[in-house]
């Protein structure tokens, strides 16, 4: 099972803050500690968006869950990846659209931005990474990301999310496994199989 899985808890963005350099706070350190214990057992690999809030959660599930190998960054969770690339024109996107505008534009049935893919084709690609990143190896992969990275890719393959906030919360993630029914996707209630042209 692959779930991508928004950082743990960091303190709020001034206006105008991209937040590129914030790190987890006491609270994200001892969530994303938690969570890594539930997996105990079940945890196989770690891949971690480059910014350091990701790679610090990351690692502390990787450690509490007890598992094996090391924290693997991975540019497709990041800026540039599977959505951005062109950061220079990402990060005008986001000084002049905001979160919001962002999210309007590629979670919620727009065309994209300029210097990013159109979000389909991105969200198909960072889920196929995803699937030939974990392989046949069973058990859990985590792949830790952004907001905006897993609004997309959720919105997109399995649709708008159920329920407030409408923007992920710490930690939430989406789940992508396969089984003799196909391919499978859920977020917040909601879970579908996927066609093969989604992936």
């Amino acid at each position: 099972m692959c779930v991508l899985l928004r950082h743990s808890v960091r303190d709020a963005l001034a206006p105008g803050d991209i937040g590129y350099a914030h790190p987890l706070n006491a609270l994200g350190e001892e969530l994303a500690c938690r969570f890594g214990a539930a997996l105990r057992g079940r945890l196989r690999t770690v891949h971690s968006s480059p910014l350091q809030r990701c790679l610090a959660t990351a690692e502390l599930l990787r450690a509490a869950a007890g598992a094996e190998g090391t924290v693997v960054e991975d540019r497709f969770l990041g800026d540039p990846g599977a959505y951005v690339v062109d950061a220079a024109l990402a990060r005008h996107n986001w000084e002049t659209l905001g979160s919001a505008g962002i999210m309007a534009r590629m979670a919620a049935g727009g065309p994209g931005l300029p210097g990013t893919r159109p979000p389909d084709e991105g969200a198909r690609i960072l889920l196929a990474h995803m699937l030939d990143t974990a392989g046949a190896v069973p058990g859990v992969h985590v792949f830790v990301t952004h907001d905006i990275l897993l609004a997309i890719t959720a919105a997109r393959l399995v649709g708008p999310p159920r329920g407030a906030p409408r923007w992920p919360r710490y930690l939430e993630g989406a789940f992508f496994w396969r089984d003799a029914d196909g391919l499978h996707a859920a977020y917040r209630g909601r879970r579908c199989i996927l066609q093969v042209g989604q992936m």
